[in-house]
């Protein structure tokens, strides 16, 4: 299946980043040489799959009710345990048509968390077929293939990344990929949260990611950021040392770079054009550089993983379940920057407009 960019076709375009979930009324780093022949292959294979499941799952519109009694059990069931202590919330449906609405992963509660480690539960069990592209590292090949030359076009590498190319392939794929989520557990509501690390509230590591033996967790992720750690969104490698307030503040000035002073109009934003024939990875923007690839490298596993597995280096980004929180707020920054006004607007390059990507 293709996808074209073209703004009004955008499928989280009426993402709107501060309302909370309806759902119930709870409502940088290139591959290692020796390592690209292999996984430029393993990545070709999960992206070259059957692309009806993915047609028939945009065409169905669930209207089951969900309980988080049921979503409760039912993960319990999955760990294999016990318990009859749980609380029953109905989950409304979703009216066809509507936007999700997203929450911010710090005010999550427990009854959205339940449902959301179900989900992903679900989907790392679809990895006990290798060839099931619904699956959690099908999914996360998906991405390892246009990060790391597993497809050419004209005879040149096609890269998602360093380039004005980066927010809509996100947008896409994170749509797909949630799309997948509430199916699993036939709840068309379900939206995943974000890591809303440009506010105070959010610049820490969100908890719910950070409890062992359960499925949001990733053994593969550094140890020294975990809850209450005061992210560092400048950082690509050394430690700074300084004082909460003062790294707050190092944090908001920031954004507040990148959003407003360094990207005034389109392209510092979005990043350099890459029309068809060009070579790939022209130049990032603002975003993509700064917060994106620091929170990328400040949660990687640095410290014990020569390459910064998981979520530090591109071929493996996507088996940590942060990769997708992380990558909600890089995309809820879009609609945030063209709402600062201005010359801030999506770009009407033809090239930009006509792109498009397979998702198979």
């Amino acid at each position: 299946m293709r996808v074209r960019l073209r703004t009004n076709a955008h499928p989280m375009r009426n993402f709107n980043p501060e309302r909370k979930t309806t759902a119930g009324k709870l409502n940088t780093a290139s591959l290692p040489p020796a390592s690209q022949t292999s996984l430029r292959r393993q990545c070709s294979h999960g992206a070259i799959l059957a692309c009806h499941m993915y047609i028939e799952l945009i065409k169905t519109v669930h209207t089951a009710t969900v309980t988080f009694q049921r979503a409760i059990t039912e993960l319990l069931e999955d760990m294999g345990l016990e318990d009859e202590n749980t609380i029953a919330v109905t989950l409304v449906p979703r009216k066809g048509g509507e936007a999700r609405n997203h929450t911010p992963s710090h005010a999550a509660n427990n009854d959205y968390i339940a449902k959301y480690q179900l989900a992903t539960s679900r989907m790392r069990a679809l990895d006990n077929d290798p060839n099931n592209p619904l699956g959690f590292k099908q999914q996360a090949n998906i991405h390892c293939a246009y990060c790391n030359g597993a497809y050419k076009v004209g005879g040149k590498e096609l890269q998602v990344h360093f380039s004005w190319l980066f927010f809509p392939f996100h947008r896409w794929y994170l749509y797909f990929y949630e799309r997948i989520l509430g199916s699993l557990i036939n709840d068309p509501t379900f939206a995943f949260p974000y890591w809303n690390w440009d506010h105070p509230k959010g610049i820490c590591l969100p908890a719910m990611f950070d409890h062992e033996r359960t499925f949001l967790y990733d053994e593969k992720r550094n140890q020294s950021p975990r809850i209450g750690t005061i992210i560092d969104l400048g950082h690509f490698g050394d430690e700074v040392q300084t004082t909460q307030l003062q790294m707050i503040t190092n944090n908001l000035t920031l954004m507040y770079h990148q959003m407003v002073t360094n990207a005034p109009c389109p392209l510092p934003f979005f990043g350099v054009p890459y029309p068809l024939g060009t070579d790939p990875s022209p130049g990032m923007g603002t975003i993509e550089n700064i917060p994106h690839t620091p929170v990328h490298i400040w949660t990687g596993d640095s410290p014990r993983q020569p390459h910064g597995d998981n979520m530090g280096i591109f071929y493996s980004a996507d088996l940590d379940p942060i990769f997708y929180c992380h990558h909600a707020n890089v995309d809820r920054m879009w609609n945030e920057w063209k709402a600062i006004g201005g010359k801030r607007r999506d770009l009407s390059h033809e090239d930009w407009l006509n792109s498009g990507f397979f998702f198979l």
